[in-house]
């Protein structure tokens, strides 16, 4: 019974990491546009944010972000965005865009704005990515500093460019998990789901 109780535990939370859902937000950026994320995320778009201090290491391991999102400039034209959050919207814009482009990141789109909040996505730590897409809103890559690689982002741009755009939804058909024989013979439980 304890075997059975910690693979349907592990199962739950694989399930939900699997299913994890951005934060939605609202707001202008540093050059007065509004942005609002699960709009951009429903028509296609694949957003890449990286909050940063700013900060000299912030630039460093935030960089092949940049240069993941960067290299589908071309294959997937307007699709693929970056977003420069300040950690915590304490950065003026100007100081953020100016930092952003003398580091090599001209083209992001800056916000210093709080509504842009890093707390719905774990950990903090400086700075930190997240890869999203898809109309369902996943998390498809969530790291922090040094942790931040150019493979795992591009594959998870890749990723995020094929999720589903629909979501195909049935009425009134619920979720049914089931146990048999109960009680369970000879130690084995079958579980069966629709």
């Amino acid at each position: 019974m304890k075997k059975l109780t910690l693979f349907i535990s592990l199962t739950f939370i694989s399930m939900c990491i699997a299913f994890a859902q951005a934060t939605d937000f609202t707001t202008d950026d540093c050059n007065g546009v509004t942005h609002n994320l699960f709009d951009s995320l429903n028509t296609g778009n694949v957003i890449v944010i990286a909050w940063v201090m700013p900060c000299a290491p912030c630039a460093t391991d935030a960089l092949p972000a940049y240069a993941a999102v960067s290299s589908f400039a071309t294959s997937h034209l307007g699709r693929v965005h970056f977003y420069m959050a300040d950690d915590y919207a304490n950065t003026t814009c100007s100081s953020l865009m100016s930092w952003g482009t003398s580091n090599n990141m001209p083209n992001s789109t800056f916000f210093s704005s709080s509504d842009v909040n890093m707390n719905g996505y774990g950990t903090a730590g400086m700075p930190k990515v997240v890869v999203l897409g898809g109309s369902d809103h996943t998390i498809f890559y969530n790291q922090n500093d040094s942790h931040i690689n150019f493979n795992d982002v591009q594959s998870a741009i890749n990723d995020a460019l094929a999720a589903p755009l629909g979501i195909n939804e049935q009425q009134n058909s619920p979720l049914g998990l089931y146990t048999f024989p109960n009680p369970a013979q000879n130690g084995l439980l079958n579980v069966s789901y629709t």
